[in-house]
Protein backbone atom coordinates (compact mmCIF):
# COMPACT_ATOMS: atom_id res chain seq x y z
CA UNK A 1 0.00 0.00 0.00
CA UNK A 2 2.88 2.27 0.01
CA UNK A 3 3.60 2.50 -3.40
CA UNK A 4 -0.38 4.02 -3.64
CA UNK A 5 0.22 6.44 -0.91
CA UNK A 6 3.45 7.61 -3.12
CA UNK A 7 2.35 7.89 -6.28
CA UNK A 8 -0.87 9.65 -4.79
CA UNK A 9 1.55 12.42 -3.38
CA UNK A 10 3.64 12.70 -6.95
CA UNK A 11 -0.02 13.28 -8.54
CA UNK A 12 -1.11 15.92 -6.12
CA UNK A 13 2.65 17.57 -6.27
CA UNK A 14 2.18 17.15 -10.40
CA UNK A 15 -1.61 18.78 -10.23
CA UNK A 16 -0.35 21.94 -7.79
CA UNK A 17 2.30 22.42 -10.20
CA UNK A 18 0.17 22.74 -13.45
CA UNK A 19 -2.45 24.40 -11.46
CA UNK A 20 0.41 26.98 -10.99
CA UNK A 21 1.36 27.49 -14.69
CA UNK A 22 -2.17 27.60 -15.62
CA UNK A 23 -2.47 30.50 -12.98
CA UNK A 24 0.76 32.25 -14.55
CA UNK A 25 -0.21 31.71 -17.84
CA UNK A 26 -3.33 33.25 -17.58
CA UNK A 27 -2.46 36.23 -15.80
CA UNK A 28 0.41 36.92 -18.62
CA UNK A 29 -1.86 36.88 -21.16
CA UNK A 30 -4.44 39.05 -19.36
CA UNK A 31 -1.86 41.68 -18.30
CA UNK A 32 1.49 40.48 -20.01
CA UNK A 33 3.29 41.45 -23.04
CA UNK A 34 0.70 40.24 -25.37
CA UNK A 35 -2.17 41.79 -23.82
CA UNK A 36 0.52 45.28 -24.15
CA UNK A 37 0.98 44.18 -27.71
CA UNK A 38 -2.68 43.94 -28.66
CA UNK A 39 -3.50 47.90 -27.93
CA UNK A 40 -0.54 49.07 -29.19
CA UNK A 41 -1.85 47.64 -32.68
CA UNK A 42 -5.49 48.69 -32.05
CA UNK A 43 -3.41 51.86 -31.19
CA UNK A 44 -1.77 51.83 -34.32
CA UNK A 45 -4.65 51.01 -36.25
CA UNK A 46 -6.97 54.06 -35.17
CA UNK A 47 -3.85 56.29 -35.86
CA UNK A 48 -3.80 54.64 -39.62
CA UNK A 49 -7.57 55.12 -40.14
CA UNK A 50 -6.99 59.10 -39.06
CA UNK A 51 -4.95 60.05 -41.54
Amino acid sequence: MMIADDLLLYAVGVFILLAIGLALTIFEFRYGEPKRQQERGERNREAAVGE
